[in-house]
């Protein structure tokens, strides 16, 4: 974690609902070499798919959880101010909340695909769309037995339409941000430190690998840190990438997250909190990555 974008890094290993710092040193230089890329297809104006949405169906209401929608609509802003064109992808359980988050930043509305598609037809729409990178945020995917699974080991296969098939497609550049071993992305990080490092991990890890994986916190504080990440690398929209993390924007997606249903991922109930933490939990963060992003 050495570099000029080291510090920030680092600030997204703060602990949310576990200590992610051991599955964060199995991937060193991941996060650098993703925001790079976020970069790149900025300049080159090219299409950016963002896959998101967990549906959390063990809470006593199920729903979309609050983190993974919130960051990917931050990410989502922050890749249109430096040129790319962001689209984000979701599946039905998670279309009204992650469309909330968009739309509260002004983002566009998320494609949509059935909990029912086949991995074949996923690919083909993903294929059609025209992309240059795709990056998951928060996104369950399979373990080594074809299963999704929470943190919780509890089976989340038949409410997750396989969105993991995309990441397959020939010619992508694939990124992920993940914060608990069972999301796309974590194929990255050998099982045997995923097993080591979370409960449950042995059961849950996810087998999927990317070109490049973001460790953080909690996904939405890794999304926050590749917009912090995007104005170090882009000096001329520093300004107003910084804007983006200032807490006030992450509690605006936050609240229309949770208007629209969402819930909280750890605790199962509706409020301004993610992963167990209340939005007034992390504010400071946020203006530690802004304050690094105008460094």
């Amino acid at each position: 974690m050495s570099g000029p974008l080291g510090a920030l890094e680092r600030a997204l290993l703060r602990r949310g609902a576990r200590d992610v710092t051991g599955l964060a040193a199995a991937v060193p230089g991941q996060f650098a070499r993703l925001a790079e890329e976020l970069a790149a297809a900025g300049r080159a104006g090219t299409r950016v798919g963002l896959v998101t949405g967990v549906h959390i169906a063990w809470a006593p209401a199920p729903a979309a959880e609050t983190d993974g929608p919130v960051g990917t609509a931050v990410l989502a802003a922050a890749l249109a101010r430096v040129g790319a064109q962001p689209v984000v992808l979701t599946d039905e359980p998670c279309a009204q909340v992650t469309a909330a988050c968009l739309a509260a930043l002004g983002g566009r509305p998320p494609e949509v695909l059935p909990v029912s598609a086949g991995e074949e037809e996923v690919a083909a729409r993903v294929a059609a769309l025209g992309l240059t990178h795709l990056v998951a945020v928060e996104r369950l995917g399979p373990n080594a037995a074809g299963r999704v699974l929470t943190m919780r080991g509890f089976d989340v296969t038949g409410s997750t339409a396989p969105l993991h098939a995309a990441f397959t497609l020939p010619g992508l550049v694939t990124g992920a941000v993940g914060d608990g071993g069972n999301e796309i992305g974590m194929g990255n990080v050998p099982a045997g430190v995923v097993a080591a490092s979370v409960a449950h991990g042995d059961r849950i890890a996810c087998r999927v690998p990317v070109d490049a994986l973001v460790v953080a916190g909690t996904s939405n504080w890794g999304c926050a840190g590749l917009v912090a990440a995007l104005a170090r690398l882009v000096p001329a929209r520093r300004d107003a990438l910084a804007a983006l993390l200032d807490p006030a924007v992450d509690a605006r997606a936050l609240a229309a997250a949770t208007a629209a249903g969402a819930i909280d991922g750890v605790t199962g109930r509706p409020g301004p909190s993610v992963d167990g933490v209340p939005v007034a939990g992390y504010a400071d963060l946020l203006d530690g990555l802004a304050a690094l992003a105008r460094a």
